[in-house]
């Protein structure tokens, strides 16, 4: 239209740039310490090296980029204890074989308190009583802190401890059956003196624990099969993981609420 003092592509740049879709929310604008997504295939390698690219189903994973820009990659050296990436087309995870698979970062976390960890899994193994660990940062069998998967009944547990300072072990679980195989978000925050947990939005453990600002620095972080007590191997899927350690600012409420909505769709989960 002439006359007006604008043009019609003038305006409609303006009402382009008034609209524009916010960007989608991502894990890492919360500085994780450690954020992995088995969705982002680039950061997937079938070598520990990390040279070579996992680019199909059912291939082995040897080095898991971390996506939070700290350079805390996941890895295995040895191939045959290496889990496998798995995608039915729409969702993505990694599978171990509940045997030997696991994955670990260099040693460089503190085994302390306050920590959170954010996760998508399903527990594929009904055998065993003891816990199959699924994150867990730790020294030893008796130094560390894990949280895991009673494969049986499919119970979540927590475990701390740190008998090298003197501070005894803490094992909290869930309610006695729960998980049914099924998929699940959980959301980790211990603090000092307690630890919360949430199942799929909902807390399904508040109680106390005794680890509490002691620390043993330079540990590194593991998924699959843990060190500390009653760790035993047992197959599960990863849909996704963050983790914000003591160094880390953490995560409030509504972010948690943020952060689970973003697993959940990871993991095809309705909240």
């Amino acid at each position: 239209m002439m006359g007006l003092g604008y043009d019609i592509p003038a305006l409609a740049l303006r009402r382009t740039a008034t609209n524009a879709v916010p960007a989608p929310f991502s894990p890492a604008s919360l500085s994780p310490s450690v954020f992995f997504d088995p969705s982002q295939r680039s950061g997937l390698f079938q070598d520990f090296a990390g040279t070579i690219s996992v680019t199909a189903n059912n291939q082995p994973i040897g080095r898991w980029q971390d996506m939070s820009g700290n350079g805390h990659d996941l890895g295995q050296a040895v191939s045959a204890a290496r889990p496998t990436y798995r995608t039915d087309g729409s969702l993505h995870w990694l599978e171990t074989d509940g045997v030997d698979d696991a994955l670990k970062t260099a040693a460089v976390f503190d085994v302390a308190n306050p920590v959170t960890m954010v996760l998508g899994y399903q527990m594929m193994s009904t055998s065993g009583t003891a816990r199959v660990n699924i994150a867990e940062i730790s020294q030893s069998s008796t130094n560390g802190m894990s949280v895991g998967v009673r494969p049986n009944i499919d119970r979540l547990q927590y475990y701390s401890r740190m008998s090298a300072q003197g501070v005894s072990a803490t094992n909290v679980a869930s309610p006695t059956v729960w998980g049914h195989h099924d998929k699940h978000v959980v959301t980790l925050q211990a603090s000092d003196g307690d630890v919360i947990v949430r199942l799929d939005g909902e807390i399904v453990i508040d109680a106390p624990q005794a680890l509490a600002q002691q620390s043993i620095a330079a540990q590194p972080l593991r998924v699959g099969l843990g060190a500390v007590t009653a760790s035993i191997p047992g197959a599960f899927r990863l849909f996704g993981l963050q983790v914000w350690t003591t160094s880390a600012t953490q995560p409030d409420e509504s972010q948690i609420a943020l952060l689970e909505a973003w697993m959940a769709a990871k993991t095809g989960v309705t909240l």
